[in-house]
């Protein structure tokens, strides 16, 4: 599975949108609470509240219903007490899980592809497999592990040293510049044996 962005996991893009929609519905709730109030205090001299404001209460909790039951969805069928800013409380942290989960599974392919790759030799490449060896053990790790860390999010940011081995496998557009700081930054982060073998095509993806 390969994620692009955040909005790509399954249920982040209804998520924000619940988000985004509950934050109306706290807005009109406290307009609607400011005129409920001048009503009362219209009542208490005797003056009727319009004929629109008991329409206006129905319309906001018929929305606040319908809003609730997609959250109730969205959370698994969770029971969330109907209190908006405790639904809210309850989807931010939803959303941050599949956050987390985005960033984590990004991390993940990195490391994977990091797992798969092959040299083009008869014996084995001492620095690919102590690399090799360290991604898998990053991978069990990971899969295991709740919340993110600096390793995860530097991988899922693009910005770890496995990040760039593969950049220099793969990225064939390149240019001289940046193929130069790409290859000495994997030269001296990770050994200048792989950095030399990946600028010349001795590793690779099987599936390239």
């Amino acid at each position: 599975m390969v994620i692009t962005s955040l909005e790509d996991l399954d249920g982040m893009t209804d998520v924000m949108g619940l988000l985004d929609e509950g934050q109306r519905l706290q807005s009109r709730l406290g307009e609607l609470g400011g005129v409920l109030r001048q009503a009362a205090s219209q009542l208490d001299k005797g003056s009727p509240p319009s004929p629109g404001m008991a329409a206006s209460v129905i319309e906001v909790s018929k929305a606040f219903e319908g809003w609730h039951e997609r959250a109730q969805r969205i959370l698994g069928g969770t029971p969330v007490e109907p209190v908006l800013p405790k639904v809210l409380e309850a989807l931010e942290a939803h959303r941050k899980a599949l956050e987390e989960a985005a960033l984590r599974q990004k991390a993940m392919n990195v490391l994977e592809q990091v797992s798969s790759l092959v040299y083009r030799g008869a014996d084995e490449f001492l620095p690919l497999s102590t690399v090799q060896f360290d991604a898998l053990g990053m991978i069990r790790k990971f899969k295991d592990m709740t919340g993110l860390n600096d390793v995860i999010l530097s991988l899922a940011g693009g910005n770890h040293s496995y990040n760039l081995l593969l950049k220099l496998v793969l990225d064939k557009e390149m240019s001289n510049d940046e193929w130069m700081s790409v290859y000495q930054k994997v030269g001296q982060e990770i050994g200048q044996e792989l950095a030399v073998a990946a600028a010349r095509g001795r590793v690779y993806l099987p599936e390239q």
